[in-house]
């Protein structure tokens, strides 16, 4: 393949390579970080499509290298959750105008930053939980992309060990995310677009999942997620103040 092609996709290889560094570190991050920055080189409806495909390629890998230490049992409540959210999630993908979901995406981005570092709610982990967890993560996976703040949000309290949090996470958002290419496909989104933009993007994701794993047990996870908020912050910021600049 031209190399040239690669060198042109410079600027969405990086976003991608340091989303997934994060997530491999950290079990979540891949499509909050990827979503905002992505969309500064493609249309925000293909964004939507970009993270659920990338994110089920290194979930994928990471799943079967994980598996043994996530709970499954709590997996397989959320995805029925997921599933029931599909049709909800997708008609308000497909009838918001692309800045629209630009805008929507940059503002749960926001919201659950804040929420994440400002409020002290805790919600106790339960069958029942799961599955609302699970319905509300399936929504917005297949309406923005992203599944990662309602469970961050969730498991807060869980009181999982790091390594079972980010197993059991993981796993959630493969299955998740598997489901809502299903629903895309279905509905008949763009997703040959998407498949094509996802081959010159692939190098960054399977270089910063495997930067990540190497770093996993000499980095500071929590100050460095800390780190990059501030940097969605500036991003969702920027990103709000130009569709607004544009209405």
């Amino acid at each position: 393949m031209d190399l040239s092609a690669f060198s042109a996709h410079a600027g969405p290889i990086m976003a991608v390579f340091a989303a997934s560094f994060l997530q491999a570190i950290t079990g979540f991050g891949l499509v909050m970080v990827a979503a905002p920055l992505l969309m500064f080189f493609y249309d925000p409806r293909l964004v939507v499509l970009l993270v659920v495909l990338l994110a089920s390629c290194g979930n994928a890998t990471q799943t079967l290298i994980l598996r043994r230490a996530a709970r499954w049992d709590i997996v397989r409540r959320m995805f029925l959750g997921s599933l029931c959210a599909q049709p909800v999630g997708y008609f308000i993908y497909h009838h918001f105008p692309s800045e629209g979901i630009k805008l929507l995406v940059s503002v749960v981005i926001l919201i659950s930053l804040t929420t994440m570092q400002l409020s002290h709610w805790r919600f106790r982990q339960t069958a029942r939980g799961d599955f609302i967890a699970g319905f509300l993560a399936g929504a917005m996976a297949t309406t923005t992309g992203m599944a990662g703040p309602v469970l961050i949000l969730y498991f807060a309290a869980a009181g999982m060990t790091p390594a079972t949090l980010r197993a059991t996470t993981i796993s959630f958002f493969f299955c998740c995310n598997v489901l809502s290419v299903t629903t895309f496909l279905v509905g008949g989104a763009a997703l040959g677009e998407a498949l094509h933009e996802v081959v010159f993007l692939l190098p960054g994701l399977v270089a910063g999942i495997a930067t990540g794993h190497i770093f996993f047990r000499y980095l500071p996870a929590a100050r460095f997620r800390q780190i990059l908020n501030v940097i969605l912050y500036i991003v969702c910021l920027y990103t709000i103040y130009g569709v607004w600049r544009r209405w």
